[in-house]
């Protein structure tokens, strides 16, 4: 399932062009009440609406399209609180953290390099092309505007990938980025040079971004039990290289006890120690099939070596 909030912003679209976005709703099985408003339905319906919406427009850049189109602000407090982050860096740290407050399966992860380059990756659930070429693109350009507007001026991206493939339009896309961009990754995302993760937004603000984190802190909490399995799955991804991985880091990210993490995920019939095994497992494979050595594969997932790893997740 998806959550989708931009409809009424693509009927402001259609209807500048004389179309109307009802029949396109009908015809992508949506409910017409998702022109007013968000809409959670399964993601296919949400893909197959944007493929059809970018057909009529003509618009084979759709996901640029409306990434310029949208006003800063759509998604609240996530949003606000990276912007008034004190370094662009830690702008995206925040929007790691609080990615469910944005939509419960997506996720980010940050990663700095040796040199202090940063790679955000994005993906959402198993989907292997992510969320599709037209909301891929979108996501990326709507980060990247929005990091632009904090600091005043295009952010300066080293390079970008997306995990959909593109049959035309590549040299399109690479000149909205003003950098290279390669198709048919592993995921999606873009990189940061350690100099640009450390510049200060001319929105940051101390006292706001404080009052912000525990607003999220505490939205993050409302979400309850339900999904308490993702959320640890994704404060487990963040901080996998991180090496913080005992169960009260994990806790204290989401704003909760231990015993309080332990008892939800009990009650969604699992462990912290079953949960960061398959985390770690999965992002084992994907590495060993990326043809990563082992002593770094060790290395991302937070063990000392590759002995360490093969003893823990081989057993």
């Amino acid at each position: 399932m998806f959550t989708f909030r931009l409809i009424p912003v693509i009927a402001g679209m259609l209807a500048r062009r004389g179309l109307d976005v009802s029949a396109l709703l009908e015809e992508a099985r949506l409910p017409l009440a998702a022109a007013r408003g968000e809409v959670t339905a399964p993601l296919s319906r949400i893909q197959d609406f944007i493929t059809r919406c970018a057909t009529r427009l003509e618009s084979p850049q759709f996901g640029l399209a409306l990434a310029a189109a949208l006003p800063g602000g759509a998604y609240g407090v996530a949003e606000f609180l990276v912007r008034s982050a004190p370094t662009i860096e830690a702008g995206l740290v925040v929007l790691r953290d609080f990615a469910a407050l944005i939509n419960p399966s997506g996720q980010f992860r940050l990663l700095i390099g040796d040199a202090g380059d940063g790679r955000l990756h994005y993906s959402f659930g198993t989907e292997r092309d992510t969320l599709g070429s037209h909301l891929n693109e979108y996501t990326i350009a709507y980060i990247v505007k929005q990091f632009g507007a904090v600091l005043g001026e295009r952010l300066p991206v080293a390079s970008v990938w997306f995990s959909h493939a593109r049959a035309s339009g590549a040299e399109e896309v690479a000149a909205h980025f003003a950098c290279p961009v390669r198709f048919q990754a592993r995921d999606c995302g873009f990189e940061l040079a350690r100099t640009v993760l450390a510049r200060a937004p001319s929105t940051a603000d101390p006292l706001l971004f404080q009052f912000l984190l525990d607003q999220a802190h505490a939205q993050l909490a409302r979400m309850g039990s339900l999904d308490i399995v993702s959320q640890v799955v994704r404060a487990l991804e963040a901080r996998l290289q991180s090496g913080e991985l005992d169960a009260a880091s994990i806790a204290r990210a989401l704003a909760l006890s231990p015993r309080s993490m332990q008892r939800y995920l009990d009650e969604a019939g699992t462990t912290y120690r079953d949960v960061l095994a398959h985390v770690r497992e999965r992002r084992r494979a994907e590495l060993s099939a990326g043809g990563v050595a082992e002593a770094t594969i060790a290395r991302e997932l937070g063990f000392s070596d590759a002995r360490a790893m093969r003893r823990s997740l081989d057993d």
